[in-house]
């Protein structure tokens, strides 16, 4: 019998997060013999292939396997590399420095069992800083918002054809998982959320979506150019701009992408500055 979820884990070096991990879908209150894990390790050398192995076979998930892949050190082919093999109706990616509470799976489930015109569910997280955290409530879905932002997490349940439909997790942008949402949203997919924090993600340097941020601008130009019909043309104008280095072409504050209103400010005082620039340089050849 295929399993109802399957649950894709994208590690690297992380195995000391694995058994917080485990632990939480350990306690779901979807029973496990309906789920299924798959490890997707990216060549780690830290034993994590070995703990989750261990962690594994303690539980009693319907399917569980980990497959052990070629160093690619970005996380977009290591997650599709599980979601090729998963089997499940439903399926969700995972970090291995993720958790989710009891609830998660069975709420994110019910929701997409009950809204048929939805095919993604995602929660309310809670962020987990080392000095605390807070609650982070997400906004009901919205395809438009994705064209400027990513009010989504990777903890995002999905129908399977979701994946089967897309291109996968892309290793052009960093901010990979923005960019398979756009997918979704552009091949006309809804989604549906829970409105209780039934997600932790946990904050520290180290997170790739974190070191993300140092390429902030090029990474968002790509999601812009791999799906520029999902985007204004002004849009696609700054993509392509920015990622030829032309002056005017600044990269927005992080993690917004600039809408075609935006641009179209920003090259009409790009504008202003050269004329001024050019009128000061006739006035002193004068």
């Amino acid at each position: 019998m295929k399993p109802l979820v399957s649950i894709v884990i994208s590690n690297y070096e992380y195995g000391h997060y694995l058994p917080a991990l485990f632990n939480s879908l350990a306690s779901q209150t979807l029973g496990l013999m309906q789920v299924e894990v798959i490890v997707a390790d990216d060549g780690s050398s830290d034993g994590s292939a070995d703990t989750a192995r261990t962690l594994g076979a303690a539980l009693g998930f319907s399917r569980f396997k980990v497959i052990a892949l070629k160093h690619r050190g970005k996380p977009g082919p290591v997650r599709n590399a599980g979601l090729s093999i998963a089997r499940g109706r439903y399926l969700l990616c995972l970090d291995p420095d993720d958790a989710i509470e009891p609830g998660f799976l069975s709420r994110t489930v019910a929701a997409l069992d009950n809204c048929p015109e939805a095919s993604l569910a995602y929660t309310d997280y809670f962020e987990a800083t080392g000095d605390g955290g807070r609650v982070v409530s997400l906004p009901d879905f919205d395809a438009k918002l994705l064209q400027t932002q990513n009010p989504l997490t990777l903890a995002t349940l999905m129908r399977r054809e979701v994946f089967e439909r897309s291109r996968g997790f892309s290793d052009q942008t960093a901010y990979e998982d923005w960019d398979f949402w756009v997918q979704a949203a552009e091949n006309g997919f809804k989604g549906i959320r829970v409105p209780l924090p039934l997600f932790r993600y946990n904050h520290h340097g180290s997170n790739f979506s974190w070191k993300a941020r140092l390429v902030d601008g090029r990474a968002k130009a790509q999601i812009v150019l791999d799906n520029k019909y999902f985007f204004d043309p002004e849009v696609v104008g700054w993509a392509r701009a920015l990622v030829r280095s032309e002056a005017w072409a600044v990269p927005f504050r992080r993690g917004l992408i600039p809408r075609g209103a935006d641009v179209l400010a920003l090259r009409e005082m790009a504008s202003r500055v050269l004329d001024r620039e050019s009128t000061r340089r006739k006035a002193a050849n004068a």
